[in-house]
């Protein structure tokens, strides 16, 4: 099927051949075994040639680690609501396997979600919502009577800061935890520079301060490095040159992962 997506929905694409590439390897970092088979039923933009192939290992160990902490929170939580915000393709409710008492919905714009539809099969207890993640209209439809996990990855940094603080106002309402990625002011600059990232006409609005700034009312629980996290993951030369990069002021922490939990009484 052939898809026409704008700007940064595009990403989503070059997300799924990076989880497709890490599979195929002798040592994956994620083993997204469910990558291949959608890529290969979208006829879309290819990551063959572009500048962002060498960040496999980056994106791939971000979603490991993401993966992970939702296993976490689904251990300590047999009953509980888990949204993805900006879903995209990523194949996580099925790596996840939720049980029965788990209540999931995968959020992206129509666009997406209508792609969505065609390639995932329906599963019980799984929503999919079309609509902006910055759109408080939806989140009447999420319970909370139950604790509820927010996955916000690879998205806050297109978010400009009023729509962060959208998105995390109502993450962190009773009984929310968020995990989300975000990238330090420098990346975003720089990433405006990616040929890839200038073909789709998109680039990072908000940084690591403004998830900070907006999350100022929850307690965080956790941030961690995602570079110093890739090193770990990989081997030879790349981990070499990523523990060396790590070394360079400010490396270290050009992509971090947290883990923000509404504070008690909030």
């Amino acid at each position: 099927m052939t898809v026409q997506l704008r700007q940064e929905q595009q990403t989503m694409l070059w997300t799924l051949a990076m989880h497709a590439r890490d599979a195929a390897s002798s040592q994956p970092v994620l083993g997204d075994r469910f990558a291949a088979d959608l890529l290969d039923r979208v006829d879309g933009p290819s990551l063959a040639g572009t500048t962002l192939d060498g960040n496999t290992p980056l994106i791939c160990t971000r979603a490991k680690l993401i993966d992970d902490a939702a296993r976490a929170f689904l251990d300590r939580h047999d009953e509980a609501v888990v949204l993805h915000l900006g879903c995209g393709l990523d194949s996580r409710v099925l790596r996840l396997d939720p049980g029965p008492g788990v209540r999931w919905f995968d959020v992206d714009q129509e666009p997406v979600i209508e792609l969505r539809r065609q390639l995932y099969d329906d599963r019980e207890h799984v929503t999919m919502i079309a609509a902006s993640v910055t759109d408080p209209a939806w989140w009447s439809r999420v319970p909370d009577d139950v604790p509820r996990l927010v996955l916000a990855e690879g998205l806050l940094m297109y978010l400009d800061p009023d729509g962060v603080r959208a998105v995390v106002t109502n993450a962190l309402g009773p009984g929310g935890t968020l995990v989300a990625d975000t990238v330090a002011s420098w990346v975003t600059w720089i990433a405006g520079w990616q040929p890839a990232m200038r073909a789709a006409d998109t680039g990072f609005r908000s940084s690591t301060a403004d998830l900070a700034a907006a999350a100022s009312s929850g307690t965080r629980l956790e941030e961690l490095s995602l570079v110093d996290a890739t090193a770990t993951r990989t081997g030879g030369l790349l981990s070499t040159a990523i523990r060396l990069f790590a070394l360079i002021p400010g490396g270290r922490d050009a992509m971090v992962l947290s883990t923000y939990r509404q504070s008690a009484g909030g």
